[in-house]
Parts: structure tokens; sequence; C-alpha cells
């Protein structure tokens, strides 16, 4: 930590290249440790910090294409197909929800558009990330009472005892729930931003509430249907 924070402070480098800084001086030290010659360490170390940079585009450009493509498969593959239109649903050749890919991409592009498209897309990632985290707080709640039923096959016991089950799971349930109250609340902190903040604590419950009408809408049409 030290020597990040000297090399931090030296001119030329700063947080974005600080990895390959470091990575290049372990390769130089190791170098040196091997008894190799000044020239042959410098070589070691530039190849160190190479092959770093390389695995961190790799590795970047991996999560890219999970992160923009996991959403909206979980959403498309989750989703009761009744729901959504036929064309979003639908896969090509390759087996992609094609048309919704492309409705993706649209709503990513609008969200370079200026200052208002891009708080736009902000609170949509905020209102995702509290919607995927909320269920968790039900899950975690039920564990006490999973473990409580004794006619269970359980080959793998991680906690024992209904006093340690009660300690795991309310400090796991307080640090889910802590974490969503500070996303909710955290633009007032930093920017003073109340409409981010709103609609990040409000939007999950009102489209939830919206989405449940809906579906109640369309189950009953169903059954009318049949």
């Amino acid at each position: 930590m030290c020597g990040a924070a000297k090399d931090a402070g030296v001119k030329g480098v700063d947080l974005a290249n600080v990895e390959y800084v470091l990575i290049n001086n372990l390769g130089v030290v190791t170098g040196k440790s091997l008894g190799l010659s000044q020239s042959a360490s410098l070589a070691i170390g530039s190849a160190f910090s190479h092959f770093a940079g390389i695995a961190d585009v790799l590795s970047g450009n991996a999560a890219a294409f999970l992160m923009v493509y996991s959403p909206i498969k979980s959403f498309i593959e989750g989703c009761d197909p009744r729901l959504l239109p036929k064309k979003l649903v639908e896969l090509n050749k390759h087996g992609m929800p094609e048309r919704s890919m492309w409705l993706q991409a649209i709503i990513l592009f609008i969200s370079f558009g200026g200052n208002a498209a891009s708080q736009f897309y902000t609170i949509l990632m905020d209102m995702m990330n509290v919607s995927s985290s909320a269920p968790y707080l039900f899950l975690i709640a039920a564990y006490p009472f999973f473990k409580a039923k004794k006619d269970l096959d359980r080959p793998f016991v991680f906690i024992e005892g209904k006093k340690e089950v009660w300690a795991t799971t309310i400090i796991v349930w307080l640090v889910v729930a802590i974490g969503i109250i500070f996303t909710c609340i955290e633009p007032l902190f930093t920017t003073g931003n109340y409409q981010t903040s709103f609609w990040t604590a409000i939007g999950p419950v009102a489209f939830g509430l919206v989405a449940w009408i809906y579906y109640s809408y369309r189950e009953h049409k169903e059954k009318v249907l049949n």
C-alpha cells in the first residue's frame, strides 16, 4: 500500500495507470531477484505490464458483453411470453432476442444524448439495482423458517443452532437493507438530486404495482378466452 501511494505521487502516474506501474515494478524486482541484468529486468517488467494490459482488455470486453446481454436475456426468458409483444420475445436463428437487444442498444444510445437522457438512464440503473436486490430480503427472511423444517434432506449444513441461524439472518438482512437504503439516499448527499433519490425508492414499487395490475389483467383475459 505504501508503494502504491508512493508511485501515485510520481509525475505521470495516476489511478488510471498505477496498476501497470506496480506490475512493471514487480517484473523489474523479479528480474533483479533472479540475478538478471538491468536491461533484462526492465524487459521482464515491460512484459509483465503488457500482459496485465492484455488481460484487462480481454476481461473488460467479456464483462461488457455479459453486462449488455445478461439483463435482456434474463428479462426475456424469465418473463411470461404472453405479457410481452411477440416480436420482442421472438428469437433469431442464433437463439438471441434480436429485437429486444436492438431496443436496448437504442436506449443506451439515447443515454449519451445529453444531461436529461443521462440522468434518465442513471435513474433506470438505480431502480434496477434496488429492484434486483429487494427480493433477497424475502429470501433471507425465509431462511430461519426453512431451517426449522425437519423433513428435508440436507446433505450439507453450514450453520447449526437456532441462535446462530437467527443471528446470521439478521446480520445479512440488515446489510442488504442498509445497502438498498443508501442506494436510494446516496444522490441526496452527493449531488442533492431529490428527483433521482425519489424515483430510485418509489420507482420499483410503482412499476411493480403496474406490472401486477397488467399481469392480473392478462391472466383474467386468458381465462375468459379459454
